[in-house]
């Protein structure tokens, strides 16, 4: 995944350029994919596709389905959003306030 974190700063030179590797778990409807790290902790937030770049391994991974530290109704829930954690769009605000929609509605 690329840090787009550092891209604002002045001594990016140095700082690591790309974050990973991460599991691609599924995608959602604003074609952004829903990741996991190697341990199996869920990103909390969709990837926007160009910020991911593909790995194509030599040989099959067979990877179990309960690796992933989430729950199916969860994961429903991120595949039904078009919410991309875009770093590039400035609109942070707005998606955080429909992620606190989403958590608030699993309450009720």
């Amino acid at each position: 995944m690329r840090n787009t974190k550092i891209e604002v700063t002045h001594n990016k030179k140095m700082k690591p350029h790309y974050l990973g590797p991460l599991v691609v778990i599924s995608r959602n409807h604003g074609s952004a994919y829903i990741n996991c790290e190697l341990d199996g902790s869920v990103l909390h937030r969709p990837i926007a596709t160009f910020c991911l770049v593909p790995y194509f391994t030599r040989e099959h991974i067979t990877v179990p389905s309960d690796a992933f530290d989430i729950n199916t109704s969860r994961l429903r829930e991120l595949e039904q959003t078009e919410l991309i954690d875009n770093n590039n769009t400035g609109n942070i605000a707005s998606e955080e306030e429909n992620y606190l929609s989403l958590s608030l509605s699993d309450l009720s």
